[in-house]
Order: structure tokens, then C-alpha cells, then sequence
């Protein structure tokens, strides 16, 4: 039977996926992540768990600290109906996360699209490419074999549909969920794909050096 929430819970405006719509939810529980460097975090984030208080939906909350004492940004849904989550730096999550935001909760598809090209951007300087224009980085991510075949054409596709978005056209909102499915193979790609390829080719070197070192050599038989 669904719990009633007290006059001692604190409410915060969620979108719950269960009602479909944005509701009032009871928080229990919240964690405060400090700035990392490593991930490029630069300021405080809050994560909360709360209850949605008609369906009590189980949802995670994040918002970012603004300035002041406790001054955080309005918080946004980041599970069950948040962006997937990779190990990327912190503003490369932040601005897939509000592509994905821009898709799901506000059907604004031009934004969607713009927010997705702001992220490829982002994954582009990460990785150190160069060039003045994003045409000139996604080709130099090509050149230095961060992505190739397929993930180049989605690549080049996110770049023109974010050209769009940015310019005023009008995006359909098929082209805008592409763009966000795009956008997450890439992200998948070369923060989680890459990583894990080349931690197994480091196991196998290392596994290949044990094996040859423990081959006794003929002067040791003799």
C-alpha cells in the first residue's frame, strides 16, 4: 500500500515515469560528490534518491552547486528516465544529459539536436583534437584512429543535424532521437569500448610475457 508522505518530508519537483508527469517527491536520502578533477567536475554535485508521492517510483535526482550557501541548480531526473551514464568527463556528461533532457521532457528538437553537436564537440577536445572548426576535429579524430568506418558517418551526420538545430531549422523529432542514439554509440565507443579493448590487449600482452619468460632456454637445459 502506498506510503503517505509527512509534513517532515522534503519535496522536490521530479518527472516520474510510472505517472508521466512531473510530481511532487519525497526525498530520502542524498549524497554530496565533491569537485574531481580526474572526471572534470569542477563544482560540488548533489545526488538525491526520492519517492514519487502518488506511485513512490524510486528516482535519482542530480543538481550542480551554483554559489553561496547551499545554492544548487533545480534538480533533474538521472535514473530511471535520466541519459545513460559512461565514463566520460563531467561536462561531457552534462551536455548529453541535457540533449537527453531536451528529447524526453520538452520535445524541443532543434535544442536536442544542438546539444547533441555541443557534446561531439566536447568528446572532441577531450581527446586533443585540433583543428578550428568541428569538421577539422572529427577529421582529425579519424586521422588518429579515435573512431573510423560507421562512427565517422554518424560523426559527420550529428554535425550537420546540430548545424540545424543551431541555425533556426526545424529538426524532426525522428532526426532528433537519432541524433541522441548516435551520440550514445559514440560516447559508448571511445569511453567504454576503447578502454576495455585495450585493458584486454594489455592482459594478453602481459599473460603472453609470463608465458615466454617461464620457457626454460636451451642453455638452461643443457
Amino acid at each position: 500500500m502506498p506510503q503517505t508522505n509527512t509534513s517532515a518530508d522534503t519535496l522536490l519537483i521530479a518527472d516520474c515515469p510510472v505517472c508521466r508527469k512531473k510530481v511532487l517527491a519525497a526525498v530520502r536520502g542524498e549524497v554530496v560528490e565533491p569537485p574531481d578533477d580526474d572526471i572534470g567536475r569542477e563544482d560540488p554535485c548533489r545526488v538525491v534518491l526520492v519517492a514519487c508521492t502518488t506511485c513512490q517510483t524510486a528516482m535519482v535526482l542530480a543538481s550542480n552547486f551554483l554559489q553561496g550557501p547551499d545554492e544548487w541548480e533545480s534538480p533533474e531526473n538521472v535514473w530511471p528516465n535520466g541519459a545513460s551514464m559512461v565514463d566520460a568527463p563531467h561536462r561531457v556528461q552534462r551536455a548529453f544529459q541535457e540533449a537527453y533532457r531536451c528529447f524526453h521532457q520538452a520535445n524541443a528538437y532543434s535544442a536536442t539536436a544542438t546539444m547533441a553537436r555541443r557534446t561531439l564537440e566536447l568528446v572532441c577536445n577531450d581527446q586533443g583534437a585540433s583543428g578550428n572548426t568541428l569538421a577539422k576535429k572529427i577529421d582529425w579524430l579519424k586521422q588518429n584512429d579515435k573512431i573510423e568506418g560507421r562512427l565517422l558517418d554518424w560523426a559527420t551526420a550529428l554535425r550537420f543535424v546540430g548545424n540545424d538545430g543551431a541555425h533556426g531549422d526545424a529538426v524532426k523529432r525522428q532526426d532528433a532521437e537519432d541524433a541522441l542514439v548516435f551520440t550514445e554509440a559514440l560516447l559508448e565507443h571511445i569511453y567504454v569500448l576503447t578502454v576495455q579493448y585495450e585493458e584486454f590487449s594489455e592482459r594478453r600482452r602481459r599473460r603472453a610475457q609470463r608465458k615466454a619468460s617461464a620457457v626454460p632456454s636451451p642453455a638452461t637445459e643443457a
